[in-house]
């Protein structure tokens, strides 16, 4: 099991227009498509205008194999053309569980 941890930093302002957005229009594709979201978290102190998303995969393969899936979707597409402007920067992490590790 992995988790991929996906931080977004969008442009200041943007922010509740990203989460409705998304949140109407995204999250039930991208759910189709990667499975189990782990959690969705927005900045409050610190660097402001970010967000987390925790995906949990079977696997590295299962990850590329789900991802595949999601960009040949025309929805996704169109949404990211929606949401992509909004963005300054995207940073992805593969995070392995350690033995002890509540989540595994």
């Amino acid at each position: 099991m992995i988790i991929e941890q996906r931080t977004y930093q969008l442009k200041p302002g943007s922010l509740h227009e990203f989460l409705k957005t998304y949140e109407v229009e995204g999250l039930e594709i991208q759910t189709a498509a990667f499975g189990e979201l782990v959690g969705y978290f927005v900045s409050e102190v610190g660097e402001l205008n970010r967000i987390v998303q925790l995906w949990k995969f079977e696997s590295f393969e299962d990850r590329q194999q789900r991802r595949a899936r999601l960009a040949s979707m025309p929805e996704w597409r169109a949404l990211l053309s929606k949401i992509g402007p909004l963005l300054v920067s995207q940073r992805n992490e593969i995070l392995t569980p350690a033995s002890f590790s509540p989540i595994r």
